[in-house]
């Protein structure tokens, strides 16, 4: 995964329109966007994001449309990110 140009911004007033407000983060190709900062907003959620952004460049149109197909909680994108972040958080005894 290239990740040396992925950017990551806290930008809380995002997530106040309709649109993102059910999210705490959300990959746009190269760029996370944040509603806390990583400090605050946790490990596990950068892991997610950054696993999107790792999707996103290998399947830059099919994973975003796969939303569309197959929603957000089946998505096997998302589902793929979840795993990403069972397997890489430290104490797998603590869920998200």
């Amino acid at each position: 995964m290239k990740i040396d140009r992925v950017r990551v911004l806290t930008l809380p007033a995002l997530f106040h329109l309709p649109w993102f407000r059910r999210f705490d983060g959300y990959a746009a190709w190269g760029m996370i966007f944040l509603r806390e900062p990583p400090a605050q907003a946790g490990d596990d959620l950068l892991v997610h994001e950054l696993c999107h952004v790792w999707q996103m460049q290998h399947r830059p149109l099919r994973m975003p449309f796969s939303y569309l197909r197959h929603g957000y909680a089946r998505n096997p994108y998302e589902i793929e990110a979840r795993a990403a972040v069972e397997q890489t958080r430290e104490d797998s005894s603590v869920r998200i």
